[in-house]
């Protein structure tokens, strides 16, 4: 093709046609000119497609952390739930100064303790090493952000800052001196339960920890309700690019 146009020019030339070699000339440069133009588009639509591929492979990974730390997070919920109920319980029993008995094993086995959120990142990482961008729902984009990088850590300082240093300095050394733990979450009994009626110190320790587990079971519930939305808002980004 190349020889083609070669013999055309050089043949106009010789015939001294300067004005049929000038229309001939920009004919060729418009030629090229188109040439590059569709390379360049073929070349933008072949990123972009790859982009495309790589954005819903993504999505569709982060809805799978998603669902998995969904799980954990309501299982969460649902210990913080026991351990408040069984703190409730035994703080209104000692104020009441009820007898002990049996069916109370249960619930002080349940004064101490906490949990941990389960943060599955690999979509995320994979996503912040990629660059954001590949995202192009704004609103889906802000949303991954916010939960990751705001609400996730939040959550992490308050569970080891907070909840744990709570239970660990406070609570655990209490229990271990007044209270016998059978088995964790399962069973215990106080060893001297006439000392603990009066103990207002103790009393004192399970009020703190009944909020301390309100406040948890409340920033879990956060959690549950903004996984939910994103992965409702990741379901729906799929289904309509994936029509």
């Amino acid at each position: 093709m190349i020889k083609f146009f070669r013999r055309i020019r050089q043949r106009l030339l010789s015939e001294n046609k300067f004005s049929k070699y000038l229309i001939y000339a920009i004919g060729e440069i418009i030629l090229v000119v188109i040439g590059i133009l569709i390379a360049l588009a073929l070349n933008n639509w072949n990123s972009d497609s790859k982009a495309k591929t790589q954005e819903l492979s993504l999505l569709a990974e982060m809805r799978e952390n998603l669902e998995s730390d969904l799980i954990d997070c309501q299982y969460n919920i649902r210990v913080n739930e026991r351990l408040h109920i069984s703190n409730k319980l035994v703080l209104q029993e000692l104020e009441a100064r009820n007898p002990f008995h049996d069916s109370l094993k249960l619930h002080y086995g349940r004064l101490w303790g906490g949990t941990t959120q389960t943060m599955n990142t690999s979509a995320y990482d994979n996503l912040n090493s990629i660059g954001f961008d590949l995202i192009r729902n704004n609103s889906l984009r802000r949303s991954i952000t916010v939960l990751y990088s705001e609400r996730y850590p939040y959550l992490k300082r308050l569970e080891s800052d907070f909840d744990n240093k709570i239970q660990m300095n406070e609570m655990l050394p209490q229990i271990n001196a007044k209270i016998v733990i059978d088995s964790m979450w399962q069973s215990g009994y106080p060893i001297d339960f006439n000392a603990l009626m009066n103990d207002d110190a103790f009393k004192g320790l399970l009020r703190n920890n009944i909020f301390v587990r309100s406040f948890m079971i409340g920033k879990y519930t956060d959690i549950e309700n903004q996984l939910k939305d994103l992965l409702g808002k990741i379901e729906r980004e799929l289904e309509s690019r994936q029509r």
